[in-house]
């Protein structure tokens, strides 16, 4: 009975700090890309934006030479558990993880279609400062709409049975955006041993992308993740 009224206190304490806003939305990254103030960009659906603002944590613009750019958005976490019911994910060996899921939102605003590729390894990174703590990172395949965005865990379902699938296997993204479309989609995370507040964002450095996690006040890292191509319009 002890045991599990500690699990849904630490449960409960995660939901709470998957809750808390940045006070920040526009995302100050050590990048050698020049970025463009996002409150500049006249280029994106006000009622949209409107939708989603309560949801940004980071929203940056990377300029190409036309001027025009990449814009990265970076969700809050939700989490704390995999259902509504409070579950919390177990391993097979029974570790158990602390879990927050997260959207990136791409939009090209060049006019040139680009090649996006994300891949997130299997290996588990040990960027916090608890002793064995690790961070695993997940990209999960269901579609996120605009609609789910009000959702427990931003209407991502399915999550024990993919987590388990995928547990020791790499997960990766391959997507073209043409010019003035963007693409949205999950980020799942689990930690272990490394309990607080989750923050984490897609960020571009050239046309390398990494991914940068931290959990407060249990330290941060910034994991290589892929990157972003401009394609050859001829033949395309």
């Amino acid at each position: 009975m002890r045991k599990s009224l500690i699990i849904s206190i630490l449960a409960i304490t995660w939901l709470c700090f998957c809750g808390q806003k940045s006070n920040s939305k526009t995302g100050q990254v050590a990048i050698e890309t020049e970025i463009i103030d996002s409150t500049k960009n006249n280029n994106r659906q006000p009622s949209l934006i409107q939708d989603l603002e309560r949801y940004i944590y980071t929203d940056t613009t990377y300029a190409s030479p036309t001027g025009k750019g990449i814009t990265i958005q970076n969700s809050l976490p939700k989490g704390g558990s995999i259902a509504p019911d409070g579950t919390q994910y177990f391993d097979s060996s029974g570790k158990r993880y602390g879990f927050a899921v997260f959207w990136t939102r791409i939009i090209n605003e060049t006019t040139t279609p680009l090649e996006l590729n994300i891949n997130f390894p299997a290996d588990s990174f040990a960027i916090f400062t608890p002793p064995d703590s690790y961070l695993k990172l997940f990209l999960p395949t269901d579609t996120l709409t605009y609609d789910k965005l009000s959702s427990y865990n931003y209407g991502l379902t399915g999550i024990k049975s993919f987590l388990d699938a995928n547990f020791n296997k790499a997960t990766r993204l391959q997507k073209t955006i043409n010019p003035n479309e963007e693409h949205i989609f999950y980020v799942v995370t689990l930690s272990y041993q490394a309990a607080g507040t989750p923050r984490a964002a897609l960020i571009l450095k050239e046309q390398d992308l990494y991914y940068s996690m931290s959990i407060s006040p249990n330290g941060s890292g910034t994991i290589p993740s892929g990157k972003i191509d401009f394609k050859n319009e001829v033949g395309n």
